[in-house]
């Protein structure tokens, strides 16, 4: 049995998923990446110690293929990464609101709980002291921005079942959520939308995903933290 440790990340193509499977690789480790389509920078990072799983987060039957593809051929899973997201204000969808808000309540709570429940045989028998999961969660969890509500909602409600899954998953399986404020910003914010967000940051600069990396593993190496959420923020959560 290969006794290298297994992550799975969502949302393993771009932004803070690629950055994590690169991190994780890296380290050693074997990853599953579970995403919609496979980028040319994930195809970049092909090796054996990748795998790339097709994942469609909004569908419970696609979902539950990759939770029986990972049961067939990993013995254990040591990480799972909540990291797959949607982020769009509610005036984006007003001709579609109900499945818009489907969606969002699909990827941000009914996935991470599929997962958490369909892997948590292999989570059990990690051979890492405890097995991990992190659910990126958001800032606005604690107050909300009312141009996001359904979204904030549902990023709530990931935090919610975060609290129950450590619950219920103790002693052998940590669950912890990271908060994330500006760390990178996506390429439709403008210059004057960014320049707004910083001057209501403490550090005042976009942060980077290098920062919730080093959040990531700094919830991994610590064996005595469950339960609990993690802001990456730059202070915003307390300036804006």
């Amino acid at each position: 049995m290969n006794s290298s440790p297994v992550a799975v990340i969502t949302g393993a193509s771009r932004r803070l998923g690629l950055l994590m499977v690169e991190s994780f690789l890296q380290a050693d480790w074997r990853v599953v990446a579970l995403t919609r389509t496979v980028s040319d920078e994930l195809k970049a990072l092909a090796c054996e110690r990748l795998e790339c799983v097709s994942f469609d987060a909004l569908s419970a039957d696609n979902i539950e293929q990759a939770i029986n593809h990972i049961k067939a051929n990993y013995a254990h899973v040591d990480f799972l990464l909540h990291n797959a997201s949607i982020y769009e204000k509610d005036a984006q969808h007003l001709e579609d609101f109900s499945d818009f808000y489907d969606a969002l309540y699909k990827i941000h709570m009914k996935t991470p709980a599929q997962l958490n429940r369909g892997l948590e045989q292999l989570l059990q028998t990690s051979v890492r002291k405890t097995s991990n999961i992190i659910h990126i969660t958001d800032i606005y969890v604690n107050n909300p921005n009312p141009e996001y509500a359904l979204y904030c909602s549902t990023k709530a409600g990931l935090e919610n079942l975060m609290i129950s899954d450590a619950k219920r998953l103790a002693p052998k399986v940590r669950v912890n959520a990271i908060q994330p404020g500006p760390v990178k910003f996506l390429p439709e914010h403008s210059g004057e939308d960014q320049s707004k967000v910083l001057s209501e940051t403490l550090l005042a600069v976009e942060g980077g995903f290098e920062a919730l990396e080093q959040a990531i593993w700094s919830i991994l190496n610590n064996e005595y933290m469950t339960a609990s959420v993690i802001r990456v923020d730059g202070g915003r959560a307390v300036a804006r």
